[in-house]
């Protein structure tokens, strides 16, 4: 995880502009922040500002550059190529963008396999190419300035109204861009889609989902120096993930706030993880009120103004620092970057593709749009709304601004494309069979506990004190880390 902002001007942007808007972007990168200014062919002021967070130890500043003058290409970007190896003879994803689009062109984005934005700027053609993954995993906004031909990319809607950019917009999923500049206007051409899913139903077991949920998880976890965090929960989503990283022998950490979970299946899941390759199993009992306060007092001054946009039964707009899922993700966040587990496996994506947060026709929360019964043609559905938007968007932003708070990276293992077209291709009726039916039967598969059906929404409040007595007896049985 990391952040950037590109901008082409007619005048220079002074560094005390740029200082400030970089106030929220800053923290998604607390290990160099990197500024450069150039005057391109044209005249115009090119500026690329990048703040890393190092997870490979490698220290590869951005952006990375190619080519003299008249010629340069320069490429920035936020987030994890994964293939990066078979697509270049590089030490890192950074290094493999321009070599790559000298050979690929405009085609770049569809060789990549990651959780990525990346804007590539060519001198030569007086344009930038932007590319985004196939669900906008990692956040990215475009603006116009003031001046016609102004133009601004960047992580943070706030970085770009920061420097007064107007309209500033977000980029969607799945896409890439090419804008063309002159002095009098700006020329976009959007390409859509960059990976283009393969809606067959054609498949009789859940054998391919599995595998490829496991290659997700490999890759995601042993991508980088550190290692891997998941922040344990009671439910389907996070217990997946740790039946693939206890199934691969990776090690790894936890970080479980107990309050409205079903607190003995969290205390067996630890003890099963414990004696597979979790190494670390943080506990903690719920958040006070007064903590709670707190961490939304945070997440006001400090977090991205993000809010949520739900359109499904009565509607919901909402800010991050209203929602206790937010409130609760930024308590654990904070545990995470204070213990150094910098990366985080995360469950987002699942519910808005294997089941639209309902069953059987039957949604379990009102902004479900069809009850997570799958058709029997997808012609015409796909995608549903939640595919790329709606939930999708706000539950994903939710951890990439959260995370980013605490400079910790946010990996997608449910939102893999491989992953995802694996369960697009699935019978109806084996998407159908039970309540997020291929992790349901690996779960099952594994005897690793879970409440059949269940879905409970993330409350972090502290639970009432004869509660937190159990669960402390539980938690000195298991010999689990347990903080306040």
């Amino acid at each position: 995880m990391c952040s950037f902002l590109f901008t082409r001007t007619r005048s220079r942007i002074v560094e005390t502009d740029l200082q400030r808007s970089n106030f929220h972007a800053r923290f998604r990168g607390p290990d160099l922040t990197t500024t450069k200014h150039e005057i391109g062919s044209d005249g115009w002021h090119l500026t690329y500002l990048h703040n890393l967070l190092d997870i490979s130890g490698s220290t590869c500043a951005q952006p990375a550059c190619q080519g003299g003058e008249g010629k340069r290409l320069r490429a920035i970007f936020n987030g994890e190529i994964y293939n990066y190896r078979q697509l270049a003879d590089v030490s890192s994803d950074t290094q493999c963008l321009l070599p790559l689009y000298q050979r690929r062109g405009c085609a770049i984005g569809q060789e990549l396999d990651g959780e990525f934005s990346i804007a590539i700027y060519d001198e030569e053609k007086n344009s930038a190419f932007v590319f985004t993954d196939p669900f906008l995993t990692k956040p990215l906004y475009f603006g116009r300035g003031r001046e016609p031909g102004d133009f601004g990319v960047a992580t943070c809607r706030s970085s770009l109204a920061g420097l007064g950019f107007e309209d500033v917009q977000m980029a969607e999923p799945n896409s890439a861009y090419a804008i063309g500049f002159s002095a009098e206007f700006i020329r976009e051409e959007r390409q859509f889609p960059l990976y283009e899913f393969d809606l067959r139903q054609h498949k009789g077991t859940y054998a391919d989902w599995r595998r490829a949920f496991f290659e997700a998880v490999r890759k995601r976890a042993t991508h980088g120096a550190h290692q891997s965090a998941v922040f344990l929960s009671s439910g389907y989503d996070s217990g997946g993930i740790c039946v693939a990283l206890n199934e691969l022998k990776i090690p790894y950490d936890t970080f479980s706030i107990v309050a409205g979970e079903e607190g003995g299946i969290i205390a067996d899941r630890i003890r099963i993880n414990r004696h597979r390759s979790c190494r670390r199993a943080f506990r903690y009992r719920g958040i006070s009120r007064r903590q709670r306060e707190r961490l939304a007092a945070d997440i006001r001054t400090n977090v991205e103004n993000f809010r949520y946009s739900h359109e499904d039964g009565p509607g919901l707009v909402t800010a991050l620092h209203d929602d206790h899922g937010a409130v609760g993700a930024n308590f654990i966040a904070a545990e995470a970057r204070s213990h150094r587990s910098l990366v985080n496996l995360s469950g987002s994506g699942a519910d808005e593709i294997l089941s639209d947060y309902g069953f059987a026709g039957k949604k379990i929360y009102h902004h479900s749009q069809f009850g997570g019964h799958f058709p029997d043609d997808l012609a015409g559905f796909f995608p549903w709304k939640k595919f790329y938007g709606d939930t999708q968007r706000s539950y994903l932003f939710k951890d990439e601004f959260i995370l980013g708070r605490h400079g910790v990276e946010g990996r997608y293992p449910y939102l893999d494309k491989q992953v995802v077209q694996e369960f697009l291709w699935l019978a109806p009726e084996l998407k159908n069979r039970a309540y997020k039916a291929p992790l349901a039967d690996l779960l099952h598969d594994s005897a690793y506990p879970f409440e059949s059906g269940a879905k409970r929404g993330f409350s972090p409040d502290q639970p009432p004190s004869a509660v937190r007595t159990f669960l402390g007896q539980v938690a000195r049985r298991l010999g689990v880390i347990c903080r306040r």
